[in-house]
């Protein structure tokens, strides 16, 4: 049985306008990704890779053809319904962490529990940091904590939500060599665990072959590298 798709584009153009100039970031991309899968892109600085993500999870605007996220159109969304539609669906996890200074580990994994909704905020955000090693720094604050620390947090707080699809860009970019190499096992732990979708930007190709599918950015256009033997 064919697993659901819960992206697809059709045709998928960005292009920006600088004066008299017109620059093609990205440019006519056909790409679906089912549940459950796990897909990296790859590529070299400026080509396209990050502008594509944030295409893929609504944060921007295409200037050509369409992406269909967990159903829905975004081309037919405001922006106020494409924010609903990945607080519902979508997780981040960042290079830069994206931690709130002002809240401590534990609050930082309830705050979008809260802003859901759950009326278990509180228990569902200690269990995600107890099963990134995190039980015994509930609180403190992200200056407290290391990178990978402070990553663990963020890997905390994108899974808590349980979101169908989860974005990574360039999760490890910050870290040591060793601290990455254990971040990335446990967001493919947690990514197993969950069952849930996950779209990874990424320049280390040992990374990216962790993945079903490796998806290749060069000079805007996509390409399907064929998996390593």
């Amino acid at each position: 049985m064919q697993l659901e798709r819960l992206i697809r584009t059709e045709n998928l153009g960005k292009s920006v306008t600088s004066g008299s100039d017109r620059l093609e970031i990205l440019k006519g991309i056909n790409v679906e990704i089912k549940r459950g899968e796990s897909v990296a892109i790859v590529g070299p600085s400026g080509s396209g890779k990050t502008t594509l993500l944030g295409l893929l999870a609504g944060l921007d605007v295409a200037s050509e053809g369409d992406v269909t996220l967990c159903g829905q159109p975004l081309k037919a969304l405001n922006e106020d319904q494409r924010a609903a539609l990945r607080a519902e669906h979508v997780g981040f996890v960042f290079q830069s962490f994206q931690l709130l200074p002002a809240l401590t580990a534990l609050e930082n994994v309830m705050l979008p529990l809260e802003l859901n909704g759950s009326r278990e905020a509180e228990r569902e955000a200690r269990r995600y940091l107890d099963q990134v090693g995190l039980k015994e720094r509930l609180s403190h604050y992200p200056r407290q904590l290391s990178g990978g620390e402070q990553q663990r947090v963020a890997l905390a707080r994108a899974f808590a939500v349980q979101p169908a699809i989860l974005f990574a860009d360039e999760p490890t970019g910050n870290l040591d060599e060793q601290t990455g190499a254990r971040i990335v096992d446990q967001l493919f732990q947690l990514n197993e665990q969950a069952g849930t979708t996950l779209v990874l930007v990424t320049h280390e190709m040992a990374l990216a072959r962790r993945c079903n599918r490796v998806l290749e950015m060069h000079n805007g256009n996509l390409h399907i590298l064929p998996k390593a033997a």
